[in-house]
């Protein structure tokens, strides 16, 4: 009988049952429901809303279904793999639980099912022949891998007349594909830091989780169970809310999405450039970016959308949302606190409160602030000294009145120093009046008596009065200076040489029996 499909739908809306209108035209129950199915997606609801129509009007349901074969039996239910497509995009939704839910809907209507394998063999040819992307490894907005490219870019430096090479780094998301990459001048952990953090920017969002090659930059050592993560890279994953999660060694297949990105990458940014002559850093990192969005722009092979098309539909809206600030680089070390209540850091001096003398403290340290910890509880913040102030001091950490964990003092430096001389003790006594705050001052007077054992009191001694006579303000570099380069000797055998006389008898010529 020649199917009527006005007539097949207009049965089903006058109360007739699918499987009774299967019967009644001689189709299969699967037509019946594509064709219901179809009519409710164009809002006819109603026999008077087909009044007008014709089957051509049902033709694009009627469009076999593709990549589902030839020899499919209709009997069967037919999955909407439109519609597990597009749930196959959401967080937790595997294949099996839409097969599960498929067949309970089959169930629920009488319907045939087909069985998990077909279910899955069928999503396969459907999203082959859709050249739709397959989500069964990578859901949107999860996962982002990085690396830095195998090869690297030449570059003429001006400032320094001669020819370098940039690293290129490159991340993917592998959902989507679309790519980012830049060019660094080389691969250090600041570099590694910059290149994740103008990555999120170029996204507009961050990804749960980053997968980084178990490269030195962010992992310490190469563990399977619990790499060893940079401090500072997993601060800054902790600042976006995302996770690191190294590949795992001698798993090539982990990194598979990035380096097929980094092939990409090379043949086209690596490859497209290695002609061009770049007189600068900023040349060659302005090409690359256009490079980066001639592919990332470009139709993927073999579909209709590019990169950024995939993203801005697919992914973009499950990545996490961008904090109001980006990350600020900082670098973690670690210090003992000195008997002056201070710690030791790129050459400059910052206080801690003095209950924590002796014991040893992490640093964190930005271009803007140095961070003081002790057992992971901040204890002290200052502005990070870039000029002349050695000693950023605040008053609160040093301990009250003359009391001191170790018992020293202004007091017993300067009774230390008289015991080796008056120009000892005078020096000792300016070093500790030109500190701002007294114990400022302990390091260099520790320093300064200290050399008595290497060089002697009476050297050490010397040296100062060498130095008090030149008028200098006098400091421990500049006394260690007089004593390695043995000046307080030349100076005391100058000065024995002026005042010492001709000793033994004058005696006048008639002595010699000279006339």
């Amino acid at each position: 009988m020649e199917s009527n499909y006005q007539q097949i739908v207009r049965s089903v809306f006058n109360g007739i049952s699918q499987r009774q209108a299967a019967k009644l035209h001689g189709i299969s129950r699967n037509t019946v429901a594509i064709l219901v199915r179809y009519a409710h997606s164009q809002g006819w609801h109603n026999p008077e809303d087909l009044d007008e129509l014709t089957d051509l009007d049902f033709e694009p349901a009627m469009q076999r279904k593709p990549g589902l074969g030839e020899n499919r039996d209709e009997s069967y239910e037919l999955p909407d793999y439109e519609y597990v497509h597009s749930e196959l995009a959401k967080q937790h939704v595997t294949l099996r639980l839409l097969w599960e839910e498929y067949v309970e809907n089959c169930i629920l209507n009488g319907k045939r099912y087909y069985m998990e394998t077909q279910f899955r063999r069928y999503y396969h040819k459907y999203a082959k022949t859709q050249k739709a992307t397959i989500r069964l490894q990578h859901k949107p907005g999860i996962t982002i891998q990085v690396d830095w490219a195998g090869s690297k870019i030449a570059y003429y430096d001006e400032d320094e007349g001669e020819l370098c090479e940039a690293s290129l780094f490159v991340a993917v998301l592998p959902c989507s594909q679309l790519i980012y990459a830049e060019v660094f001048r080389n691969e250090k952990l600041s570099s590694w830091i910059a290149a994740h953090v103008n990555c999120f920017q170029y996204f507009g969002g961050v990804p749960k989780t980053v997968v980084p090659d178990n490269l030195k930059s962010g992992v310490h050592k190469a563990v399977f169970f619990e790499p060893e993560l940079n401090r500072t890279y997993r601060e800054m994953a902790e600042y976006y809310g995302t996770v690191i999660l190294p590949t795992r060694v001698r798993k090539p297949k982990d990194k598979a999405a990035v380096e097929n990105s980094v092939k990409i990458a090379s043949h086209r940014i690596l490859a497209k450039l290695r002609n061009k002559t770049f007189h600068n850093f900023f040349d060659l990192h302005e090409g690359v970016s256009r490079a980066l969005e001639k592919i990332n722009s470009t139709k993927l092979t073999g579909r209709s959308v590019s990169r950024w098309n995939s993203f801005n539909s697919e992914e973009k809206d499950f990545l996490l949302t961008l904090p109001p600030q980006p990350f600020v680089l900082s670098e973690w070390s670690q210090a003992k606190v000195q008997p002056n209540c201070h710690i030791a850091y790129h050459g400059c001096f910052y206080s801690v409160p003095f209950e924590y003398l002796g014991e040893t403290m992490d640093i964190r340290a930005t271009d803007r602030t140095v961070e003081i910890f002790y057992h992971h509880q901040r204890v002290s913040s200052h502005q990070r000294s870039w000029g002349k102030t050695r000693y950023v001091t605040v008053n609160d950490h040093m301990p009250p009145g003359k009391l001191f964990f170790v018992d020293w003092d202004g007091e017993r430096f300067l009774s230390w120093a008289g015991k080796i001389g008056r120009s000892c003790k005078k020096v000792i006594q300016q070093v500790l009046d030109k500190a701002v705050i007294e114990q400022q001052a302990y390091r260099s007077c520790f320093g300064i008596l200290g050399l008595k054992d290497k060089y002697s009191g009476k050297r050490l001694e010397n040296a100062c009065s060498y130095l008090l006579e030149a008028g200098s303000s006098p400091t421990y570099s500049q006394i260690k200076r007089i004593l390695e380069r043995d000046e307080d000797l030349v100076s005391k055998d100058e000065e024995n040489h002026q005042t010492t006389k001709p000793k033994g008898f004058s005696r006048g010529a008639d002595y010699f029996g000279q006339d």
